[in-house]
């Protein structure tokens, strides 16, 4: 059984009660839209109460699991700030207000739910895991990635990105965390094998194999005994690292970043994405970092 959207495709196999949900933009390494982390947890919501369904895989099309969000949202349509120079910053309540929206509203009460999603989710990674593609892939039960696979958030050389960074800290550890978000550079599957993100490294020939031999092994287990140890390890979770309240005060920290003074020769991706659209930029930000600090894979293997 098949359910299309443009971007998110459902499917789902009744008789070894295993779905799937692929992220369908190849071209742009399946970036997300803001419109669509709305259907997606909709989506999430609909397969949590289907009796067909005991586990979920979530993968991407193509080369990449995921490039995060458009690039090109980045300021005005995530912060408010105006490409014209000339406009003045927007008040601190307008912020805040923006803030919430992501923080509290849209990150709590969208991707959040991948976080509070009552059965068990295994992400299938190959290539790019970027940006809100690799929250996803955090909230994640079990994740399976290819040798090549790559793990950042490309925000971290743009602003203070602050969601869900209590998970982050918690899971990869302060000194894992301090590298990720101070030098920007991305994560290799074997690293985040080892900091315990991943769970299987596997080649890419053999990824798709592993990670559905592994569902239909879930897939044997009791429904309800499943869902009520799903419930069991979010409560753990929560009780450990509760989400609300760090996305809240991530509100701050991001709020106080888009307001940094840029001095002579610092990158401004609104700047940036004004001056050369997103390529432009993209390719500006390659060029500011040796090849191991580089987030492209074909910019990481220059000499």
């Amino acid at each position: 059984m098949e359910k299309k959207d443009d971007f998110l495709v459902f499917e789902k196999d009744t008789s070894k009660r295993v779905a799937w949900i692929t992220f369908n933009r190849p071209e742009k390494f399946n970036m997300f839209q803001a419109a669509e982390l709305f259907k997606f947890a909709q989506l999430l919501r609909e397969i949590e109460r289907d009796d067909d369904v005991k586990v979920l895989i979530l993968k991407g099309k193509g080369e990449h699991f995921g490039s995060g969000a458009d690039v090109m949202l980045l300021g005005t349509g995530t912060v408010g700030f105006s490409r014209d120079p000339k406009e003045p910053a927007p008040s601190v309540r307008r912020r805040l207000l923006g803030e919430r929206l992501m923080a509290h509203d849209a990150q709590g009460g969208q991707l959040c739910n991948m976080f509070h999603f009552c059965k068990p989710v295994i992400a299938q990674v190959q290539g790019y895991c970027y940006g809100q593609h690799f929250t996803i892939a955090t909230a994640c039960d079990m994740v399976v990635a290819s040798e090549d696979a790559l793990f950042t958030h490309p925000a971290f050389r743009y602003i203070v990105e602050a969601w869900p960074m209590g998970v982050w800290w918690d899971m990869l550890g302060p000194h894992r965390v301090a590298e990720m978000v101070f030098t920007g550079r991305p994560f290799t599957a074997q690293e985040m094998y080892i900091a315990g993100l991943v769970n299987h490294v596997v080649s890419r020939k053999n990824l798709e194999e592993e990670t559905v031999q592994m569902a239909e092994v879930v897939a044997r287990q009791n429904i309800d005994q499943l869902m009520v140890f799903k419930h069991y390890l979010e409560t753990l979770r929560a009780v450990r690292n509760d989400l609300v309240g760090p996305n809240m005060v991530g509100c701050f920290a991001h709020m106080i970043s888009t307001y940094m003074k840029m001095e002579q020769g610092d990158f401004s991706i609104l700047k940036e994405t004004t001056k050369g659209g997103a390529k432009g930029a993209i390719d500006h930000r390659e060029d500011r970092y040796p090849p191991r600090y580089r987030l492209s894979m074909k910019r990481r293997a220059e000499k």
